[in-house]
């Protein structure tokens, strides 16, 4: 089975979409992004939903879309399975009968029965949504979507609805069904974790385009601008001012880099994970500890800089935590601090951001 392009546009009211998305034939794609990015938008015209203005979409051979050539497949064509945020199943059906929904009756039984047992729903073939819990409707929308055995699976937001404590297990459950499955599947999140955890690669998708795509890991280590590490979860950035061969400064103070950065280079950005307490020896910027908030495993402790630059460090539970009001020095561990711009993106600049992503790839594959 080969993997899926597609290059489509869209315009509705004020809002425009214009994406390029390549998947590979088998893993886990994850798009994040803000509400109202365009996250949805992008699977709904995957799935023959909606229909794209212009561009195409390719599975494999197979043409989906083609705006030149007037090719739309409808959904029923595409081989598609997707679960909606709010799991869209039957309320007048049993489990049984929502499992079952467009297979060939020839087999059904054997064939629901089989999911319903890999998704531990043998229990409830007979019960109704509507007495199930979240967890439980999830599991149901992802055995309809699977039973029909789809060239790609779809979802939207698949954990939305779920209880915190349900999550991780669902998570689990959804990367062991899929990771022996020559299918590429793309979920729709607005939870990091979500993507840390079940994700080959991910997107970053900002105003109806992916400013970012790329192995996971290599993602968010590296993101390439603010924009794009803010819905990454980055919380720290320092402006710039000026550059001095491998000297960044600002209001803030100075900070020696490995390397010259980039000309447009606009903020000096660390994880909060990242940012540490400085030995005596090692460079660092002065600060005041304004609040501590235990955060489960970690320490959340809020610094400002004598700039008022605000400043978040994560400490593992047994590390020595600072108390509030007291001067502390930060140290950003050249490992881990990142150069950005500041992301105003052009349909020229796109193209370049492409290439660089595409290297990013490979790199983080390597």
């Amino acid at each position: 089975m080969k993997g899926l392009n597609a290059n489509v546009g869209l315009k509705r009211g004020g809002f425009e979409l214009d994406i390029s998305l390549q998947l590979p034939p088998r893993g886990i794609t994850a798009l994040l992004g803000p509400s109202g990015s365009g996250k949805s938008s992008v699977l709904r015209m995957l799935a023959g939903l909606d229909k794209p203005q212009s561009g195409n979409i390719m599975q494999g051979e197979t043409i989906w879309y083609d705006q030149q050539d007037k090719i739309f497949l409808p959904p029923q064509q595409r081989r598609v399975g997707m679960v909606f945020q709010d799991y869209a199943l039957f309320s007048h059906l049993t489990v049984a009968d929502n499992v079952g929904y467009g297979l060939p009756c020839t087999g059904r039984r054997a064939h629901v029965e089989q999911w319903l047992k890999r998704l531990h729903l043998n229990k409830h073939a007979e019960h109704y949504p509507a007495e199930l819990s979240g967890g439980q409707r999830q599991r149901v929308a992802l055995a309809r979507a699977l039973a029909t055995d789809p060239d790609m699976l779809l979802l939207d937001e698949p954990f939305s609805a779920i209880d915190v404590s349900l999550r991780q297990n669902l998570r689990y459950q959804l990367k062991e069904l899929v990771a022996n499955t020559n299918r590429p599947v793309v979920i729709v999140s607005h939870h990091l974790e979500d993507a840390l955890l079940l994700a080959d690669q991910v997107g970053v998708m900002i105003d109806g385009h992916i400013l970012q795509f790329g192995a996971t890991q290599g993602v968010f280590m590296n993101p390439n601008c603010r924009h794009v590490a803010q819905v990454l979860g980055w919380h720290n950035f320092l402006p710039v001012r000026s550059i001095a061969g491998h000297v960044v400064s600002g209001a803030w103070g100075e900070w020696k880099l490995d390397e010259e950065p980039d000309v447009d280079t606009a903020w000096l950005a660390i994880r909060p994970e990242h940012l540490r307490i400085a030995s005596a020896e090692q460079t660092a910027i002065k600060a005041e500890v304004m609040a501590i908030h235990q955060l489960g495993a970690i320490r959340s402790v809020q610094c400002r800089l004598l700039d008022g630059t605000q400043l978040e460090m994560h400490l593992p539970w047994d590390e020595p935590v600072p108390v509030a009001g007291s001067a502390v020095r930060l140290h950003l561990p050249l490992a881990y601090a990142r150069t950005l711009p500041d992301c105003i993106i052009n349909r020229s600049r796109r193209a370049h951001l492409v290439k660089q992503t595409s290297k990013s790839l490979h790199a983080g594959h390597a």
